[in-house]
């Protein structure tokens, strides 16, 4: 069944609340099998704003090659970024004796690509335009990335109840997974 209006808001409220440091934001979540599968209604959300940053990213590497080849290219890495870490992280999960905090852990993972594109996207749009100097633009975007590394950590760490360095060997996993279809993705351009 799709989600409503509500559940998405309701959903996001409860990311915003983990942003906050606030570990009850796992409880707006539907936190069940059913919850998990609709938390990937966040790529739809989040996909607007994906593309706007695959623009300003690629735009000047990608002048002599077709719309079609990248729109396909990146596509398809949209759809594997998405489900690469949470179907990785399901053996994590069971190696860490954690597997009853997996479904938490993907609706709260896929909820929080939401509040971090509203974060990201406007500091990166921000930088793009060249009104602020170049130093200055890169130290926001260094920041803001730095707040979205801790952002992903508090998640994971609550969502899966595990210890502060076993979050943060997560976190380094899926930056690592993300770098390497972004770079296997523009590879193919």
């Amino acid at each position: 069944m799709p989600l409503n209006a509500r559940d998405v808001a309701h959903s996001v409220f409860g990311a915003y609340r983990l942003a906050r440091f606030d570990p009850t934001g796992l409880q707006y979540l539907d936190r069940t099998p059913q919850g998990a599968w609709q938390s990937f209604y966040a790529a739809v959300i989040v996909l607007p704003a994906w593309a706007l940053l695959l623009a300003i990213r690629l735009w000047d590497q990608v002048q002599d090659t077709s719309l079609f080849q990248v729109v396909t290219v990146e596509a398809i890495a949209y759809v594997i970024s998405w489900t690469a870490f949470p179907v990785l992280m399901h053996s994590v999960a069971r190696m860490l004796d954690r597997s009853s905090r997996y479904v938490d852990f993907v609706c709260a993972y896929n909820w929080s690509s939401v509040v971090q594109m509203a974060v990201y996207l406007p500091v990166v749009v921000l930088a793009a335009t060249g009104l602020l100097p170049p130093a200055l633009s890169e130290s926001l975007v260094f920041a803001v990335m730095l707040a979205m590394l801790t952002y992903q950590w508090f998640v994971m760490r609550t969502a899966l109840d595990v210890t502060g360095v076993t979050a943060a060997a997560l976190v380094l996993v899926d930056l690592f997974l993300s770098a390497l279809i972004t770079d296997f993705a523009d590879g193919l351009l």
